[in-house]
């Protein structure tokens, strides 16, 4: 049978993203643009070539998500600069997760939930709003802001102030809206006929092509049943047997626990669901590579509580190997990196205007945690970390190097890019 219960059993059977080829940057006139980024493609299908190739030599099955041919495809309608709006299904574990026996992912639909994204954004721009749309947009922060503080009701004038007068940080509204109730919010949405606000905004709506046929068809094929959920993601899930750890990602979660953990609870009924208190993305905090043994950014008491008897082992600093990421962070917020161009302000600029919802915060991720256990004798990592090395040494595993060089650009590490299908074991109880 087809299950992952644990994240360190055997990998049978592993999803691997894919990046767009380099002629899709061909219509970019500016060179010094389309260069770089035409060199980031060609050395991100090289390193997923290098993956495939060490998981295969542990007789891994490799499944890849799907890239058009067609160019039109990826297409912002609205401008026509020669640029591929729409992002590269790169890192499928943020969309998708086997739990048990069945597999998460996204719908073909899917590109319409980012009109949540539409949505938010509109919030911010007052001046384009007319007497309906302020009404929607009323609606909409109502909700959120009685997502914030539960019991503290405000008028919808209230809410909208409210709402924009707060110091939000910059992030993605949809990581912003995982914990939220995805009927309830689509009831609000209904309600208020939110569907236009934010239209004008830059992020895309891929409804053309879906990345996730072949993978799909291998699912069906081999009788998984598969439950096609928009908000999950397995990034900030750790499965632990009977045991699921999910991470609230941003304050809205932490804030909102009740809502977030019950979601959770109400999806997967068969296990114990826990909330786990890291910035961002999980795997780039921390990751249990085997009974026992967990590698993290830092140690916090909250790994003692959750997993009582294992051992936690802090990776040394990154920052004093990342001197070309510092020196762009003044430039792009620390949003993103690419070896070699930290001077190309033509790149920066490109990225800032049009590719603003390709990159979001590497800054927030390590990535020498964001690593992909084989089996419980077998991981493979980024690169060396003598603290992680040493830790791996003691508890008899063996560190397989698989360098993915542009992870600072896309967001995404070893345990990103890939989503673990397979993994041969039954469920287990780690504590009681």
């Amino acid at each position: 049978m087809t299950s992952v219960y644990q994240c360190f059993d055997p990998l049978k059977v592993c999803l691997v993203g894919r990046s767009f080829p380099p002629e899709f940057y061909s219509g970019i006139s500016n060179i010094k643009v389309r260069s770089a980024l035409e060199r980031v493609a060609i050395e991100t299908e090289e390193d997923y070539q290098k993956l495939i190739s060490k998981l295969e030599e542990f007789g891994v099955t490799i499944l890849r998500t799907d890239v058009s041919d067609n160019v039109e495809d990826y297409m912002n309608e609205r401008d026509n600069h020669g640029v591929v709006s729409a992002p590269p299904p790169m890192c499928p574990r943020d969309f998708s997760a086997m739990v048990g026996d069945t597999f998460y992912m996204p719908s073909k639909n899917y590109g319409e939930n980012f009109n949540v994204e539409h949505l938010y954004w509109g919030l911010y721009r007052e001046e384009s709003a007319n007497k309906t749309q302020r009404k929607r947009e009323a609606v909409l922060a109502q909700y959120l802001e009685d997502l914030i503080h539960p019991g503290r009701p405000l008028s919808q004038d209230a809410a909208l102030e409210s709402f924009r007068n707060r110091k939000w940080p910059r992030i993605t509204p949809f990581r912003f809206l995982m914990g939220v109730d995805r009927e309830e919010l689509e009831k609000v949405i209904i309600a208020a006929e939110t569907n236009t606000i934010g239209s004008n905004h830059k992020f895309p709506s891929n409804k053309r092509f879906y990345a996730w046929t072949s993978v799909q068809k291998w699912l069906e094929e081999h009788d998984v049943p598969i439950v096609y959920d928009q908000y999950i993601n397995s990034a900030c899930m750790w499965r632990l047997g009977e045991d699921l750890f999910f991470n609230y990602v941003n304050l809205i979660n932490k804030l909102n626990e009740e809502s977030f953990l019950g979601k959770w609870r109400k999806l997967f009924p068969n296990f114990r669901v826990h909330g786990v208190d890291t910035p961002g993305h999980g795997d780039g905090a921390m990751h249990p590579v085997k009974e026992g043994l967990i590698i993290a950014v830092r140690e916090e008491e909250i790994y003692k509580d959750f997993y009582p008897g294992w051992e936690v082992v802090t990776i040394e600093s990154p920052w004093k190997k990342m001197k070309g990421f510092l020196k762009m962070k003044g430039k792009n917020r620390g949003r993103w990196w690419i070896k070699g161009e930290e001077d190309n302000q033509d790149l920066i600029d490109y990225i800032d205007t049009w590719l603003d919802h390709w990159v979001t915060y590497a800054e927030e991720s390590v990535f020498d945690v964001n690593v992909l256990p084989i089996d419980e004798q077998n991981c493979i990592v980024n690169g060396y970390d003598k603290k992680i090395f040493d830790a791996f040494d003691r508890h008899g595993i063996t560190p397989h190097i698989v360098n993915f060089r542009h992870r600072w650009f896309w967001d995404g590490g070893l345990h990103c890019i890939t989503s673990d299908i397979h993994r041969e074991g039954n469920m287990k109880t780690f504590w009681d």
